[in-house]
């Protein structure tokens, strides 16, 4: 007799549900109990207990079903089906017909067709197809793991939002973050604020931006920047292709040597990360700082390259630099980071005050990004402007020129050594010009001024009375004053 009551009870239950749409349908229950003194207000559901509400079957092993209230609280082997998109296991769940939402607890398992998520908590609502879990859970699928404190998923979209110490970790990466979102079907996943993505090779900063899990194709905006061991590369946004080892930096793009202490800034930047290459272009130009002085340099190109394990940094056509006390122009230039070497190609030139320096190679040794050292070979000449009429000159085959603080204080000639000074007298008039040769000679400047020669073999000296002097004879050979390239400020090593 008591069965009979059960299985009219669950009969006369289904019609009641069939009439009004938002009820909850039992379709099925081993067991069925309803007792009005102990629990007046719930039925006892027991033994592969199933209930359906719209278009989606839940299961357990036992139920309360709060005919009144329209709710299901359900315990152990919890498993929510919906059409063919998303399954949802748990322990417990309690769930309201009233509003189509479901609270699953404890060991909660969430799959659908491109992932899993496993979490402690979660809130499904059926009828908007988002699950959140306020507690900490982990994302599976066959790429990644994602760790979060608290997020969301909307299963119609294949969307999640993670919030609070979001942790993704690939194969070859991983990324920190505090809010991102996860297309489980694209596997897109998108930034908004502070964000790292971690690689063996490098590490990309954005507060805005996206990354394709799937092709290794990224963007980043607002603050982005890559960085590494050696360089950091910043810009307005980032585009970055992982398969590749190509990124590229637009608007603002900033290039910083932490090594050296060198930046070059620029508006389009280009990574090449084989070749171990960044080319700086687009009105670009470069700052070596110290404490006391800094170098402004602009040319056409920047390039800053890896080779045989030394860096480099390559400047080409039409560079120009100016720094307070020194200031340079040539065709094309390489900086060698591991030697401090810069090497100025095609028609160099420096200047320094009234003094001129050309030669078809010229070095220069750099510490701390102050010139030390000057290497001159096939014809070098030094030119030093007396006036607007006369000039003090020095040639040889070799020249070494030392400096301190930016000023030239001695050369050193080796071979086919010659000079032209001119002669005055006590009262600052010019009385001749003074032609020598020697092999090796050196000479000693104070404040870029000439003070002193030594002749290191017998000299042969010829002076002329300056009123005899021929003007063809003034000069040395492959003399020509350039003073009119040389830039006197920062702005203008941007002239052409």
């Amino acid at each position: 007799m008591k069965n009979i009551i059960h299985i009219s009870l669950i009969i006369l239950s289904t019609i009641s549900y069939a009439e009004e749409n938002k009820q909850i349908e039992i379709i099925n229950a081993n067991k069925t109990y309803a007792n009005q003194i102990k629990h007046p207000d719930f039925w006892r559901l027991v033994g592969d207990v199933c209930f359906k509400h719209n278009n989606t079957y839940m299961y357990c092993d036992s139920a309360y079903h709060y005919i009144n209230k329209n709710k299901i609280i359900a315990f152990n082997n919890i498993k929510i089906i919906q059409a063919d998109s998303v399954k949802l296991n748990g322990d417990i769940l309690k769930y309201n017909g009233q509003n189509n939402k479901a609270e699953i607890i404890g060991n909660v398992v969430l799959i659908d067709k491109h992932m899993k998520l496993e979490t402690n908590k979660v809130i499904y609502n059926l009828l908007t197809d988002i699950a959140s879990y306020p507690e900490k859970g982990k994302i599976t699928d066959k790429e990644k793991i994602i760790n979060s404190k608290k997020g969301s998923y909307n299963s119609q979209l294949n969307i999640f939002t993670f919030k609070d110490s979001v942790i993704v970790l690939g194969k070859e990466y991983k990324i920190h973050t505090n809010n991102m979102n996860y297309n489980s079907k694209t596997e897109v996943t998108s930034f908004y604020g502070p964000s790292y993505i971690l690689s063996k090779k490098n590490t990309i900063y954005c507060e805005n931006g996206w990354y394709n899990t799937i092709t290794n194709i990224s963007q980043f905006n607002q603050n982005s920047l890559i960085y590494n061991k050696d360089y950091i590369l910043m810009g307005d946004s980032l585009y970055y292709n992982k398969d590749l080892g190509y990124g590229k930096a637009l608007g603002n793009v900033k290039l910083t040597d932490t090594i050296k202490n060198i930046n070059i800034y620029g508006e389009l930047g280009e990574y090449f990360e084989n070749k171990e290459e960044i080319e700086i272009k687009n009105k670009p130009w470069l700052e070596l700082y110290n404490n006391k002085d800094t170098l402004y340099m602009h040319a056409k190109k920047f390039i800053s390259s890896q080779l045989n394990n030394k860096t480099y940094i390559l400047a080409y056509n039409k560079v120009k630099f100016f720094k307070r006390d020194l200031q340079g122009k040539c065709d094309s230039l390489i900086y060698l980071h591991s030697d401090s070497i810069i090497k100025m190609i095609k028609k160099p030139v420096l200047w320094s005050e009234n003094m001129q320096i050309t030669a078809d190679s010229l070095e220069m040794k750099v510490y701390n990004g102050i010139v030390e050292k000057l290497f001159l070979s096939h014809k070098p000449l030094v030119i030093e402007k007396v006036d607007s009429l006369d000039f003090n000159q020095i040639k040889g085959k070799r020249m070494i020129g030392f400096l301190k603080n930016n000023k030239i204080t001695h050369f050193d000639i080796d071979g086919n050594g010659q000079t032209i000074f001119i002669v005055k007298n006590e009262k600052d008039e010019k009385i001749g010009l003074n032609y020598i040769e020697s092999s090796n000679l050196s000479m000693y400047f104070k404040k870029n001024k000439l003070t002193n020669i030594t002749y290191h073999l017998l000299p042969i000296s010829n002076t002329t009375p300056y009123i005899q002097i021929e003007e063809n004879k003034k000069y040395l050979d492959d003399f020509i004053w350039r003073e009119s390239e040389k830039p006197m400020n920062k702005k203008e090593i941007f002239n052409e």
